[in-house]
């Protein structure tokens, strides 16, 4: 198995799989609605804030990694929270979030691996670096998503 393939099998089972961390992102954000996921948790940033953030930067990634110079690094602002957070906007952004993952896991499943330690182009770090950037930030804020959920006592 190349490491573009194992990264992109790590990422698929943080998001839905069976991952070392015994906890996925869907597991939890299947069992929240809009207002849950616009709950905080002492001045926190909400799960709706925080999945925005990393569609954020799966797209700000996989354009860098497809060699896509943008003027804007991702769709909407980072940590981006609608003024209407109702359910229909919380379902959208949930299929955001996975279209964002899909594109993710195909970039990095596709990069080539002759290119894997060079320096992306207009960057100053390889495409590894940024592969497994974006896994150790979807663990971060998956432990923070984690804990709001906990804390707020959504079942």
């Amino acid at each position: 198995m190349t490491h573009q393939a194992l990264m992109a099998e790590t990422l698929q089972h943080m998001y839905n799989g069976e991952p070392w961390l015994d906890v996925t992102l869907m597991e939890h954000l299947s069992k929240m609605d809009a207002s849950h996921a616009t709950r905080r948790l002492n001045g926190s940033n909400n799960t709706w804030e925080l999945l925005n953030h990393l569609i954020y930067w799966h797209q700000n990634v996989t354009r860098k990694l497809s060699g896509v110079k943008t003027e804007q690094e991702g769709d909407l602002p980072d940590f981006y929270l609608p003024e209407n957070c109702n359910d229909e906007n919380w379902d959208a952004t949930l299929h955001r979030f996975h279209h964002s993952l899909e594109q993710m896991m195909n970039t990095i499943r596709n990069y080539p691996g002759q290119k894997l330690f060079d320096v992306v182009p207009g960057t100053q770090h390889t495409a590894y670096f940024y592969m497994q950037g974006i896994l150790s930030h979807v663990a971060y804020h998956l432990g923070q998503i984690v804990l709001l959920r906990k804390y707020a006592n959504i079942n």
